[in-house]
């Protein structure tokens, strides 16, 4: 979805997010968002981190993170804009340059279909924040009958018009595809934008068929990186586009209450301009040459892990 899969920054967001309105019919609290904890439902919580007057907090249950308060749907948009694809300050929001990095992405997107099943003949795959269309683009070539969902109008319109792919503008929530319609949902980098998540992964069980997969990604706040660098790490520095900082625990549990079963889990790979990776780097353990080499190195593509990219396979059980 270009408001967009995609991700935290650190190194590359791959999709756009989306605003998930309250759903009606849901069995949790009836509360606003982020009252409780999304997991557990514990109202217990305690500040972790603040970062450009935004309050991250841990949940006394179960140990999520996530913002509070959740920001308006208003504010949230703003986040999503067109520019949102071209800006001065993608280590905060979004991406300096997304068209740029269209065949990194593909070789990024063609790594991540090793770790789904192949498909059968006609089996249909929803990527679910497609952004510009290249994860359903690639998705076709391996064989799956793959179309996209994606809020941003331009990001919709690129798919469509520039690959020639079917993505289409608007929300999961919106759209109403009928009951066990894909044998495959993807979401990269996106569940960490999502302001109620578990009604979100309960509407992708409802499309998905009995036994269909679900492959996510979303940056891992309980990784050795994250921990190493504690409060300095970089993912807090998306705060308020991501509002949600899972790791595996949290996003297991959340998954297998939803009637998932998880079958894999992963740090995945990401191809990039040399001198992107290194200007994350340089933020990030704070030495200011390295952002200078970039200019002497350009924009080789090289491929990283940068051991926080979390990638979940789970089956929605029968």
């Amino acid at each position: 979805m270009c408001q967009r899969s995609s991700e935290y920054k650190p190194f590359l967001t791959l999709h756009s997010p989306i605003n998930q309105a309250q759903r009606s019919g849901s069995d949790a609290p009836a509360a606003p968002a982020a009252e409780f904890c999304a997991v557990c439902r514990s109202t217990s919580r305690n500040p972790f981190v603040r970062h450009d007057g935004h309050t991250v907090v841990e949940c006394g249950g179960c140990g999520l993170r996530y913002l509070y308060p959740m920001p308006s749907t208003e504010a949230a948009s703003a986040l999503y804009s067109d520019d949102y694809f071209r800006n001065d300050s993608p280590l905060a929001r979004g991406y300096d340059d997304y068209e740029a990095e269209r065949d990194n992405m593909r070789a990024t997107f063609r790594d991540r279909l090793r770790f789904l099943p192949k498909p059968a003949r006609h089996e249909r795959l929803l990527d679910v924040g497609a952004a510009a269309g290249f994860f359903v683009e690639q998705a076709r070539l391996a064989g799956w009958d793959a179309e996209g969902i994606e809020l941003n109008g331009w990001a919709a319109e690129y798919a469509r018009e520039k690959l020639a792919v079917p993505v289409r503008h608007g929300s999961l929530e919106d759209a109403g595809y009928p009951d066990r319609s894909f044998a495959a949902v993807t979401l990269w980098e996106v569940i960490e934008h999502i302001p109620q998540p578990r009604e979100f992964i309960r509407e992708i069980a409802r499309i998905l068929q009995p036994g269909g997969v679900l492959a996510l990604s979303t940056p891992d706040a309980g990784s050795a990186v994250a921990r190493v660098f504690g409060r300095r790490w970089l993912g807090w520095k998306k705060i308020p586009e991501h509002v949600y900082f899972f790791d595996r625990e949290t996003l297991g549990r959340l998954l297998r209450e939803e009637g998932f079963e998880i079958l894999s889990t992963r740090y995945v790979s990401l191809t990039v301009r040399a001198a992107y990776a290194l200007e994350r780097l340089a933020a990030l353990v704070g030495v200011p040459w390295l952002a200078r080499v970039p200019k002497i190195i350009g924009n080789a593509p090289i491929r990283v892990n940068p051991l926080y990219d979390l990638m979940l396979v789970a089956r929605l059980r029968e």
